[in-house]
């Protein structure tokens, strides 16, 4: 990875942290790290985007390190809004392109608003933000998700967990991606997830009369 990046991804680290930022305000995630998931968007948006040409891959790293680092305790709603002014001063202080920046800054500001990948004629940077952002936290770390967050408000039974994995990583949901790429990563992972409820729900027994005994 390139130092640039490197830097960037150490000043939101040290940012989300001094902000309380880092860890999620919902009490029954604390296992949610802000910064773990934004080197993951980040490493997502380096499998969508390569090979593609016509991409500024530098416009679409940097808006994928910074999306989330206006992240704090709470009142998070316009989170994007935070995010991308703190972007914008660590910019001007590094004396970046105003053309990067204002591009950057741009997709920081969109990438909340995750119905624009139904707009036609959207930037591909856009696009590719959106899609690696969706893409985190989903599949098999989905269930991890799923079976954690029960165990944080003790659930009895393992059934509890098998429902609560039914109702969120199992849900049925449309594919929302627009590039192959990330239909097929999509389309992958709500597999794994389908084929592991599958497998919970034979080894439970639901639905068998013993079930309710």
């Amino acid at each position: 990875m390139d130092d640039k990046y490197m830097a960037c991804l150490k000043y939101v680290k040290e940012y989300l942290t001094q902000n309380h930022g880092m860890a999620s305000p919902n009490s029954l995630h604390p296992f949610r790290s802000r910064f773990q998931h934004s080197i993951r968007v980040l490493h997502w948006c380096f499998r969508l985007a390569e090979g593609m040409e016509g991409i500024d891959h530098e416009a679409l790293y940097l808006a994928a390190i910074f999306h989330d680092v206006g992240y704090e305790s709470q009142d998070n709603a316009h989170h994007a809004i935070r995010s991308g002014k703190i972007f914008h001063e660590y910019a001007v202080g590094h004396k970046m392109d105003p053309l990067l920046r204002d591009k950057v800054e741009h997709l920081i500001y969109a990438h909340s608003n995750k119905q624009l990948l139904k707009t036609q004629g959207i930037d591909m940077e856009l696009v590719l933000l959106l899609e690696a952002d969706l893409l985190d936290e989903e599949g098999a770390m989905g269930v991890v998700w799923d079976c954690m967050a029960m165990g944080n408000v003790h659930a009895d039974s393992y059934a509890k967990a098998y429902y609560h994995i039914m109702d969120n990583s199992n849900k049925e949901e449309p594919n929302p991606m627009v590039t192959d790429k990330a239909k097929a990563y999509w389309e992958e992972k709500k597999r794994i997830v389908a084929r592991f409820a599958e497998l919970l729900e034979d080894d439970l027994m639901i639905g068998s009369p013993y079930f309710d005994i």
